[in-house]
């Protein structure tokens, strides 16, 4: 099931990513309007779904370390609360214009920036989903935690070769889940702490560009971790066997 979580994650990023290119490179004529609801909010939806995605990893790791007895339930439900955390995207998505009618996120295509139009709600939005990333972090942070400690307390009960075999790819998984903090972490201070001071066009297309930055962040990150090293080991054949 985690490869599950790993795979709509990762096709989430590539969504927005993918829609966000097309609003930078399809001529004016036929790309969508810059307040394009729809589009826009699409896109939105699979950049939240990605981020609860994080939540979700760092929840199976508790589960499957700390409480491996309740490890069959979870992944009986894990579809269930993977659509949970959709309709929390979809929700969050649609916050701006439960908050007000003109508050949404446009597409600026001369200096390729996603912006939000100015209301008198844009700043009380922009901090709820600011505090919204920020408590995704610590949570998963605080998951992790337990789960890396209660790994740690394992290995200084058993042996190495019983760690090695069993534990070492669980370890890596935690890994990965704490360092794809960092994208989430990349994007919010850019977007929300050094966007807003910014005037010239270069430098909120920099700022902006990190949507699509930490999306390429979170592949590296699974990618790195999860790369069977022997792939890249020159392979040789003896007696008709290929070896490493």
């Amino acid at each position: 099931r985690f490869g599950t979580i790993c795979t709509f994650q990762m096709i989430c990023d590539i969504v927005k990513i993918g829609l966000t290119t097309a609003y930078s490179v399809i001529p004016d004529v036929h790309a969508p309007a810059t307040d394009s609801r729809f589009s826009i909010t699409t896109c939105e939806i699979f950049y939240f779904s990605s981020c609860l995605m994080h939540v979700l990893f760092a929840i199976h790791r508790l589960i499957f370390i700390v409480f491996p007895k309740k490890k069959l339930t979870w992944e009986s439900y894990t579809w269930l609360a993977m659509a949970i955390c959709v309709a929390l995207a979809v929700l969050k998505a649609f916050l701006t214009q439960m908050m007000h009618k003109d508050l949404y996120l446009m597409y600026d295509r001369v200096i390729m920036c996603w912006l939000f139009t100015k209301t008198s709600k844009t700043e009380l939005y922009k901090n709820i989903k600011m505090g919204l990333s920020y408590a995704e972090v610590i949570i998963v942070f605080a998951l992790d935690s337990i789960s890396f400690g209660k790994l740690l307390h394992l290995k200084s009960r058993i042996s190495s070769a019983i760690w090695d075999a069993n534990t070492r790819a669980e370890a890596k998984l935690v890994v990965q889940s704490l360092l794809q903090n960092i994208p989430t972490l990349t994007l919010v201070f850019f977007y929300f702490h050094v966007l807003p001071t910014q005037t010239d066009a270069f430098h909120m297309f920099l700022c902006s560009l990190t949507w699509n930055i930490s999306s390429g962040m979170d592949g590296l990150i699974i990618i790195v971790l999860h790369t069977r090293s022997y792939i890249f080991k020159k392979r040789k054949v003896v007696n008709g066997t290929t070896t490493v």
